[in-house]
This record gives structure tokens, sequence and C-alpha cells, in this order.
């Protein structure tokens, strides 16, 4: 299913509530956002893809239910989002060196330009955002040296108290307090 705005590209789908499915809707999340025509190089693809697998499992795994993600092109950012069933806000655990899981939103804080999660009627909604690269065409000599500035991705969301104090955290180990409603749960 697609969307179509010439400002805001959007395509959207479904993902069964079954965690073999989690592969093939991340190469999809890869395989829309090369359509949305950002210019996004392969390195940055694999970090997409890493990070919809991690956003996905996690809706997946704790809700027994589909899930629907969406990506979107907002300027020059990639936007995808994942909705579930599950009130609960995701948080982080505590996870031990031979631990399987328990650091998808560590790698999410660690990638993302931006994330965050915003309450849903059903559910919620766990976002990401990765801005595109940024052309060097039609640069002068005076800027040849300068770094290029990303692009500002859409409007600033404001992440939940638990993720902003995350992102301000030095100990990246940290667990926090209990989800807004809902059952608790480890993030994959």
């Amino acid at each position: 299913m697609a969307r179509h705005s010439s400002e805001r590209p959007t395509y959207g789908f479904t993902v069964a509530p079954v965690v073999d499915a989690v592969p093939a809707a991340r190469r999809q999340v890869v395989s829309l956002a090369q359509d949305l025509g950002l210019p996004i190089s392969e390195q940055t693809l694999e970090t997409v893809e890493l990070l919809a697998s991690e956003v996905i499992a996690n809706a997946v795994l704790y809700t027994d239910a589909p899930c629907d993600v969406s990506v979107t092109r907002s300027g020059e950012c990639l936007r995808v989002e994942v909705t579930d069933t599950d009130a609960s806000l995701p948080s982080t655990v505590e996870a031990g060196p031979d631990d399987e899981s328990g650091r998808g939103l560590l790698l999410v804080n660690a990638l993302a330009d931006a994330w965050g999660t915003q309450p849903e009627p059903t559910g919620k909604t766990t976002w990401f955002e990765i801005a595109s690269e940024p052309s060097t065409e039609g640069r002068g000599s005076d800027s040849a040296g300068a770094p290029p500035s990303p692009p500002a991705c859409g409007p600033v969301v404001r992440r939940t108290e638990g993720q902003a104090r995350m992102a301000s955290s030095t100990d990246s180990r940290s667990s926090f307090g209990p989800p807004v409603m809902g059952k608790q749960h480890q993030a994959a």
C-alpha cells in the first residue's frame, strides 16, 4: 500500500505476528527507502535495515499481533514508523555480555539521527529518522574543506522520559522505570 504526497511520500505495509516475518519486513523497508529517491549510501541503507529489524522485532515479539510499518520521506530525511498494539513504552534492560537480546534500543539510540515513541489510541508508534547524505554538488571552492552539514530531519518530536534519559546517560547498561501503562518488556 502506498500513500503518495509530493511533500511527504509514504509507503506502508503490515507485518505478520511471527518472528519469521521480520527479515522480509526489514528488506521491504530498505526497498521502499530506495524508492523514495533520497541520496542514501549502501552503508546507511544497512543501518536502516538494522534499525528497522530491531523496531519491527520488538513489535512482533511483545504483541503477538500484526504491526504496521510506514516508510516516509520528510524533506531530506527517511522516517520509519512501526505501530503495534501494545501501549507500554519500550524500555532498556541491563544486558549481560552473553545475553542475546536487550541491546536493540541502545542500537537505535546510537545509530538513528532521531527516534522516539508516540502513544496511539490502540497501542504505540516507535519511529526513527535517518538523514540523507549531503550532496556536494554546486559547492564553490570556498566550502571545499568545510564538512557538510546534515539536513534537518522532520519536526522535532519529544522522546519519552526514559528515552531522554537514555540519550543523556553515560551508562548504556542502565535500566529505566516502568512504562506508562501495560506490561513492561525487554527490547530485542
